[in-house]
């Protein structure tokens, strides 16, 4: 049974809104600092309510305006999306003063991810004893830091620096490696509490519920992208190595989709008409030959575009388990175990026209580089890709060497979130704004 989203029921019931001036200083919208209605969450169903709502919230961060593809793909140049601003994203001006630009240029929906796992968090935690099973309690609370981990690891990747979501230093500054260390704590945490496979109201293991909501092996998954990008390469060859359940309850993550209150949330978002490949591009990544080409892809006669398959349009995967042995390789590797990070490599890329049985150090990470644009294609990953493996120019020619230097790979701070506090402007973009 798939989980329907509902808005969080949270936010429709009375509520005191308290004012923090220290939050305004440091973010573009005020976070939910409420006063509940006394007792409202008094059963197990309520609070898991809660939870579903956290998940609405990292929907809405990622689908408004197709930003998980303004983030990754579209500004990478790889996937074109049917809006206007594409253009924009792709040719680099984040900048201009466009409608729906300025609001994936806020980070607002982010932060709501954050204050509403929180939320969860201290929900559970007061919780009378005999509300939650052990099963209830450990699962919304692993729920709630592998979200909040999402989120400050979206916002340091898109925006370097920013400020904490968390009450002990709201609003001080947390360096891009800081927020990245902070979003490790929460997912290293989350995976311990997870289970592998979520149970349904009968208590029974459920396939479909446990591919929408996080489990044991999304997290780890999560916790071993934000160890590779932080450069702790063993602590996510450990992790991963741990991942040794049946295969069958391994799972990935993807958001289910349903209807929104908010208009301009789509519910079918990489719909053909929406999204597309253009060929050029397609043959470039999916040589003549490679299997994965008819199996990801529609090519139709006389289309000047390729587009993606979808197989459940339910919903929108951006943790998938077939990344699970891409990341194996590549920790692997980077901690010396070059034989064992090959195996991997050729599971991982079972189809493709090249042959990875022999690697050289220098080739291995062009090699995963390119299995990862093929593989991830659609979880809005490339453009982080290309920071992380330090090939922004390579592949984003406008985007020079001394461009990524001053910090042209993190999207513009809007205005709200630097007026009157101790974030800055990147010099590019500074620099960008004054010409």
């Amino acid at each position: 049974m798939k989980m329907k989203i509902h808005y969080k029921l949270w936010k429709l019931i009375p509520m005191v809104v308290l004012s923090i001036s220290s939050c305004t200083d440091y973010l573009s919208i005020t976070p939910d600092n409420r006063t509940e209605v006394a007792e409202y969450y008094n059963s197990a169903q309520r609070v898991n309510q809660a939870v579903i709502g956290t998940y609405v919230d990292l929907r809405r961060a990622l689908l408004t305006n197709h930003a998980w593809l303004m983030y990754g793909e579209a500004r990478a140049g790889d996937l074109t999306v049917e809006v206007g601003y594409q253009a924009l994203v792709a040719s680099q001006r984040l900048n201009v003063d466009q409608y729906n630009l300025n609001q994936i240029s806020d980070w607002e929906y982010f932060y709501d991810v954050i204050a509403s796992a929180n939320n969860v968090m201290e929900i559970v935690s007061s919780a009378d004893p005999t509300l939650l099973t052990e099963y209830q309690h450990q699962l919304y609370l692993g729920e709630a830091l592998a979200l909040k981990s999402m989120a400050y690891f979206y916002l340091a990747r898109i925006w370097g620096d920013i400020p904490s979501g968390e009450a002990s230093d709201l609003g001080q500054k947390l360096t891009s490696a800081e927020a990245i260390d902070r979003a490790m704590t929460f997912a290293d945490k989350a995976k311990e509490l997870l289970p592998w496979m979520l149970l349904n109201d009968d208590g029974i293991e459920s396939t479909a519920l446990t591919a929408v909501r996080f489990n044991k092996s999304a997290a780890t998954m999560l916790f071993a992208q934000e160890a590779l990008w932080a450069g702790k390469n063993q602590e996510a060859e450990t992790a991963l190595e741990e991942l040794s359940a049946d295969e069958a309850k391994l799972s990935g993550l993807g958001l289910s989709m349903g209807v929104d209150r908010r208009t301009d949330i789509p519910q079918t978002p990489l719909s053909r008409t929406m999204v597309s490949m253009p060929l050029d591009k397609l043959n470039k990544i999916y040589p003549v030959g490679d299997q994965r080409r008819s199996s990801l892809f529609t090519i139709s006669d006389g289309q000047s575009g390729a587009t993606l398959i979808v197989k459940d349009a339910s919903t929108l995967e951006i943790l998938k388990l077939s990344e699970l042995n891409l990341l194996r390789s590549e920790a692997a590797w980077k901690v010396g175990k070059v034989d064992k990070a090959i195996e991997y490599m050729l599971i991982a890329t079972e189809g493709s026209t090249e042959d990875y049985t022999t690697l050289s150090d220098e080739a291995f990470a062009d090699a995963l580089l390119l299995e990862r644009q093929r593989i991830l294609v659609g979880t809005g990953q490339r453009f982080f890709d290309l920071i992380r493996f330090g090939k922004i120019s390579k592949f984003v020619p406008s985007l020079s060497p001394a461009a990524v230097e001053n910090g042209a790979t993190y999207w513009p701070l809007s205005a709200g979130s630097i007026r009157d506090n101790a974030l800055t402007q990147s010099s590019y973009w500074s620099n960008q704004q004054s010409q």
